[in-house]
């Protein structure tokens, strides 16, 4: 379970960059341009920002284990 969530969050983490390249290079925002609805797109960004919080999270709690084993 936990390596299914793993990659899910780190396929979004990608696309979140993808996406923030995008707005940043051609101000062209993907998820507004492919998704025309509002509450989606909302939806698209929360889970983006999750993505980055559990992926935040996890780093660190891995970086605790690596320094007790040392």
């Amino acid at each position: 379970m936990m390596k299914r969530l793993d990659g899910l969050a780190i396929l979004f983490l990608v696309l979140s960059g993808i996406v923030w390249g995008f707005v940043g290079l051609y101000r062209l925002n993907l998820v507004e341009y492919v998704f025309d609805r509002e509450w989606l797109v909302r939806i698209i960004y929360v889970l983006f920002g999750f993505a980055f919080i559990y992926h935040t999270i996890s780093w660190r709690a891995s970086c605790k284990k690596k320094r007790t084993k040392r």
